[in-house]
């Protein structure tokens, strides 16, 4: 059975909808929510919970949320063996959302991932040159993903790297990318990724590509989205849906192309299945789909993108 390896941030996740529209600098009435998340957390549950053989590398607190944190895995059969624990607080990561579920700002700490060190990869090397793909985020320190972009490029495995945020993408403009196999930002991700604002989409992905990257998927909202690699540009569009919450719709996208790849489904119902994974998300309250299964993972990829065509 294919083996992906995810390495990245794990957080609770404090959710606020607001009732009515936001009003700056004044108190907004809302109702709130709490779960768990980080961007490789929603990816590796999801991933487990579609049956695909999963690790999860990262730095859990002492604490009750980090409990929480390991009850929840355990009851998933997601497994965390070659993780380790912290003597320091779960990080979170707090999020505010208009009434039509759309994101309006949100805050991040984390105070543990910085633990995952260039040194403490290279101790868990076994596991990676075991593993058909690997999947890191970049709450990860520099140092990291440039061991794991090297360690990539040395064993010829493909890693896939999620750039988590406008500013925390900048880091992959400061690594030789040759041992990327593909990046996830959305357009201002990428904007920030290539650092040039007068460009679009097309000459940013063009620029990074020339820099060894096989494939960037660039993701577009209520447009779709986008792969881009050196021979040809794929697109594709999303029927309309009423968004519930946008929370974790890229990791469930992304989530959803893995379970695609690793079936060997080709490239473009890769993407619609990506999608359809996303569109559900959008529809639920939270940013994992406890339970989805890969039967309900294919009937919406039927429904969304064969049954009305």
């Amino acid at each position: 059975m294919p083996l992906v390896v995810c390495i990245g941030a794990v957080l609770i996740d404090e959710l606020y909808h607001c009732n009515e529209s936001i009003i700056q600098s004044t108190s907004n009435p809302s109702l709130y929510k709490k779960n768990i998340g980080g961007v490789m957390g929603n990816i590796a549950r999801h991933l487990s919970l579609l049956d695909i053989n999963t690790e999860f590398i990262t730095v859990l607190g002492n604490d009750t949320d980090a409990n929480y944190i390991i009850d929840h895995f355990a009851q998933l059969g997601l497994s965390l063996k070659y993780s380790v624990r912290a003597d320091a607080a779960t990080g979170k990561y707090v999020a505010i959302h208009e009434p039509n579920g759309q994101l309006y700002t949100a805050v991040c700490t984390d105070t543990l991932t910085h633990l995952v060190t260039a040194d403490f990869l290279e101790s868990k090397k076994d596991v990676f040159k075991s593993a058909d793909l690997l999947v890191a985020d970049t709450n990860l320190e520099i140092e990291a993903l440039i061991w794991l972009t090297n360690f990539s490029f040395k064993e010829n495995k493909k890693l896939i790297i999620e750039p988590v945020s406008v500013i925390k993408a900048r880091k992959i403009n400061e690594m030789l990318l040759n041992g990327v196999f593909m990046i996830t930002p959305n357009e201002v991700e990428l904007q920030s990724i290539s650092q040039d604002g007068n460009t679009n989409s097309d000459q940013h992905s063009a620029s990074l590509l020339e820099k060894g990257i096989h494939q960037i998927w660039v993701r577009k909202g209520s447009e779709g989205s986008v792969i881009y690699n050196r021979d040809s540009k794929m697109e594709l569009g999303v029927p309309d849906i009423n968004i519930k919450d946008s929370t974790g719709a890229g990791d469930a996208a992304l989530a959803g192309w893995i379970f695609a790849h690793l079936n060997d489904y080709n490239e473009p119902d890769c993407l619609k299945i990506a999608h359809s994974f996303a569109m559900d998300i959008l529809q639920i309250e939270g940013a994992v789909d406890t339970a989805v299964t890969k039967e309900k993972l294919l009937s919406s990829f039927r429904k969304y993108y064969y049954e009305h065509e």
